[in-house]
């Protein structure tokens, strides 16, 4: 695990986090209030669209009562209508009484038609009046509505218990289906925020659990991959850091001693091969930062793949001519390449072929073999040697950055441990692999495979 000493927040200067429960609450009222808001708005707009119809055809629906019980009132003088109209009307469902003068709210065209003697319906308080033909008194109906008349005090109408059922209804369905969309949702973006919180803190081993809802599933997916990138540039930088300062001590302690003895050394032969001692730590210095640069530039993906299209045999048969003269004069350098055409970089993979014939150069007895093989879309480079091979636990060690063999084992000392693992930096660079395995030979085989472009 890897962490870097970031300051922690304040928890107190931290605002409150939210729960499961206060998203819920939220999303839930929003959509209640939008529902009613609906229903409502709805309701409303079906009121003024059917009103005008409603209120004629239950003023017509009302004509035949009205006309009954104006035949049976011009049957009684006017003022004995009082007392007869309780015992006309005693089978009506809603009250009937005589008021002296018409409604004040009537409109002028309700009021030409009241004086011609037709009924006017107060379709808002469900109220119908009869004009009386022969005095100005009239004939008031209503409230129709029987929930409205005056047994019943209730402020609970029929239309209420309606809408406050179907809000209880709606409510608790739309409520559960919010609730079990939310709930894995909100899982994922806890596990986020709480990796998030972890990788800002500098710990960069952390990752989020795979995300159970689409909408997060991204951005788990690239937090994860943002921490493991992360966490392997800082390994690697820890440990080429820890690496260089190791492998510098060496030649500033030459460097040291010959400073040292130069200026004790009065033998001018003597003081010369100090001096070229001392160039030649210079230049040691110089070729492993210079290493160390091309390492981490390719590590953190700066290089750009610039791929070509090559003739394998042709490519490979001149890469040995390139490399024959740095191989011992007792070992002999074969190849068995296939024919075609290929698609690479040619500047990287010549470092990477390079880097593996000049290992096995200096760990081979007699012999080392080049071997390219093309699979479908994938290239495997093979460079086989007759050493003593690598034991399957240092396999995998052998590509760590300034991890070398023993060197009671290697020919030519030297290096910086930086070859193999630059080779499968290459490789994964070409969407590819490196590894290490046994050889036919008798000692080891080193692949480089690589995906064609």
């Amino acid at each position: 695990m890897i962490k870097l000493p970031f300051s922690r927040p304040d928890k107190k200067s931290r605002p409150g986090k939210s729960s499961l429960a206060t998203l819920f609450a939220r999303y839930f009222i929003i959509a209640m209030a939008a529902e009613l808001a609906i229903i409502i708005g709805f309701a409303f707009m079906l009121g003024k669209l059917y009103q005008n119809s409603d209120s004629e055809n239950t003023r017509r629906m009302l004509d035949g009562p009205a006309s009954l019980l104006l035949q049976e009132l011009e049957r009684v003088t006017p003022a004995q209508r009082e007392h007869a109209l309780p015992q006309l009307t005693r089978h009506f469902s809603y009250p009937v009484k005589l008021i002296a003068t018409p409604p004040a709210d009537l409109d002028p065209e309700s009021k030409q038609n009241f004086a011609t003697g037709k009924t006017y319906l107060d379709f808002d308080n469900n109220l119908l009046y009869i004009p009386l033909p022969d005095e100005k008194r009239m004939v008031m109906m209503g409230p129709l509505d029987a929930t409205s008349n005056g047994n019943d005090s209730g402020w609970i109408t029929e239309d209420i218990e309606v809408l406050l059922l179907w809000i209880l209804f709606t409510g608790s369905t739309l409520g559960l289906l919010i609730y079990f969309y939310l709930r894995p949702m909100w899982r994922d973006l806890v596990s986020v925020r709480n990796a998030a919180e972890l990788f800002a803190n500098g710990d960069f081993h952390v990752r989020t659990s795979q995300a159970h809802s689409r909408l997060f599933a991204p951005l788990s997916t690239a937090l994860n991959s943002m921490a493991a990138r992360l966490e392997r540039l800082l390994e690697m930088h820890q440990a080429m850091s820890h690496a260089v300062a190791h492998e510098i001590r060496t030649p500033i302690a030459r460097l040291r001693f010959g400073l040292t003895m130069l200026e004790e050394e009065d033998d001018p032969d003597e003081r010369q091969r100090y001096h070229d001692g001392m160039e030649r730590d210079m230049q040691e210095l110089e070729e492993l930062i210079s290493a160390s640069m091309e390492y981490a530039k390719l590590n953190r993906g700066d290089s750009i793949l610039q791929r070509e299209q090559v003739d394998l045999y042709d490519w490979f048969d001149d890469l040995l001519d390139l490399v024959d003269p740095l191989k011992p004069a007792t070992l002999s350098l074969t190849m068995e390449c296939a024919r075609g055409h290929a698609t690479f970089d040619r500047k990287l993979i010549y470092i990477a072929s390079r880097n593996l014939l000049l290992n096995a150069f200096k760990y081979a007895q007699s012999r080392v073999h080049l071997i390219v093989e093309r699979h479908g879309t994938m290239l495997d480079i093979h460079v086989d040697d007759d050493g003593h091979g690598i034991p399957a636990e240092d396999r995998e060690r052998i590509f760590e950055p300034f991890r070398r063999l023993d060197r009671s084992r290697d020919r030519a000392t030297g290096g910086y441990g930086l070859g193999l693992s630059y080779v499968r930096l290459i490789a994964e660079h070409h969407g590819g692999s490196a590894f290490a395995s046994n050889s036919p030979l008798g000692g080891a085989r080193l692949t480089l495979r690589i995906a064609l472009g």
